[in-house]
């Protein structure tokens, strides 16, 4: 017998509100002092209906990590796609996508992924990193990119080990209500990783800029 879609639909947005609310009152108060039945009053359900979508609160937080994951990469792979080609023009997209994820929609799941992660079972952080892996290697990257570009002088591995943990703490000192301060940020801390100041910054996108739509240009000349 087929699934029933109706209970399918609300299957998932059941557990949507679970792992929204879960987010929320984690990273308010902490995964120890956060009950499962503060979770499921925060949605005016039972705790027994919590264990219908998941079987123990570990694997509710799994999901909400994983949901950071998932959720946070397919942002930045989205920006990246809709960036410019060339290193500086991807870098600062991947920069100001990851800010947005740290202050936007997701910064409750985000934060949780931050101070929680140890928390997680072991098998748990197996199934997960793998999919972790994959924005430090865009990011891996896209520093290799800059470096070869004669952008950034230093092991871009040690770049990433300072850069990452930057932009995850801002919500320590940052407040930032829209995206232009979100934007502004992200080029202060580019230009900062690159010992540049934002106008040379500025300067060097543009430049970047018209350098790839000249080649793009000559390149469709030459096929006509």
């Amino acid at each position: 017998m087929s699934p029933d879609p109706m209970r399918t639909t609300n299957d998932k947005s059941r557990i949507a509100e679970f792992i929204d609310a879960a987010s929320r009152l984690i990273a308010e108060k902490g995964y120890d002092r956060t009950s499962v039945r503060d979770i499921a009053q925060a949605i005016n359900l039972t705790s027994g209906t919590m264990f219908y979508h998941f079987k123990t609160k570990d694997d509710l937080l799994e999901a909400v990590i994983k949901k950071g994951v998932d959720d946070g990469f397919q942002l930045m792979t989205e920006a990246l796609r809709r960036a410019e080609s060339g290193s500086l023009a991807r870098f600062l997209a991947l920069v100001t996508a990851h800010i947005g994820v740290v202050h936007g929609d997701l910064r409750h799941v985000h934060h949780v992924w931050l101070r929680e992660w140890d928390r997680l079972p072991k098998e748990a952080r197996v199934r997960l990193r793998p999919l972790a892996e994959q924005y430090r290697e865009l990011l891996d990257n896209l520093l290799f990119a800059l470096a070869q570009d004669g952008h950034i002088k230093a092991d871009p591995a040690t770049v990433r080990h300072l850069l990452l943990p930057a932009l995850n703490w801002t919500t320590a000192w940052a407040t930032l209500p829209d995206q232009h301060s979100r934007t502004l940020l992200a080029e202060q801390i580019c230009a900062a990783t690159l010992n540049q100041t934002v106008d040379t910054l500025r300067s060097l996108l543009r430049k970047e800029t018209e350098v790839s739509r000249a080649a793009f240009l000559s390149g469709n000349s030459l096929t006509d």
